[in-house]
């Protein structure tokens, strides 16, 4: 099993008096718009679990997945100008 080296270690002490290095596992983020910083509506998903997803569900149901609506309606008004 690789490791990365931005995963958390601590110790752990077993009942047979071993110690022990475990791993904290990296819990979902949310996302952010890229242009005002804002949350996405958007599930936590690991990077684990979104490669099990079908292929339907990892594609953007929109145009420009990581803005907000307001940037991407002001992205829209820019493009058009």
């Amino acid at each position: 099993m690789i490791i990365p080296k931005s995963t958390k270690k601590y110790m752990v002490k077993t009942p047979g008096g071993r110690t022990v290095e475990h791993f904290k596992k990296e819990r979902p983020s949310h996302a952010f718009c890229r242009v005002c910083g804002a949350k996405l509506n958007r599930p936590k998903i690991n990077v684990k679990k979104f490669k099990n997803l079908p292929k339907t569900k990892k594609r953007p149901q929109r145009p420009f997945p990581d803005l907000c609506s307001r940037c991407m309606r002001e992205h829209f008004k820019d493009k058009v100008r």
